[in-house]
């Protein structure tokens, strides 16, 4: 969306740029809000010592973590499609910072698994 933006090929007015784009933030914010809420499902206990506690705790631990990659590329869908309604609008220094707000997101998923 942002590409055709830039092109000229999709526009809107400012107004519904700005109310979408709000939107998109408290999205971004309830996916935020629900990722920190959700960090405490990769650190499972409570599950026997045998191989198939450690199997159980593993596997809930790695659902877990899926569970917050998700929310993660959510809240970066969220700012993309932010930054394509400020486009749409010609709003492009405050569309680019979505799009940067977006990158951070993803540097910061990737750095989170190395």
């Amino acid at each position: 969306m942002y590409n055709a933006a830039a092109a000229g090929e999709f526009g809107m007015p400012e107004g519904a740029a700005r109310r979408l784009a709000q939107a998109c933030d408290t999205l971004v914010a309830g996916l935020r809000q629900a990722r920190v809420a959700g960090a405490e499902l990769t650190e499972v206990s409570g599950f026997a010592e045998l191989p198939s506690g450690k199997a159980l705790a593993r596997g809930f631990g790695g659902k877990g973590a899926q569970y917050r990659e998700a929310l993660t590329g959510l809240q970066e869908a969220a700012l993309r499609l932010k930054a394509g309604y400020l486009a749409a609008a010609a709003l492009f220094e405050e569309a680019d910072a979505a799009n940067r707000a977006a990158m951070r997101l993803a540097a910061d998923e990737l750095d989170d698994r190395l």
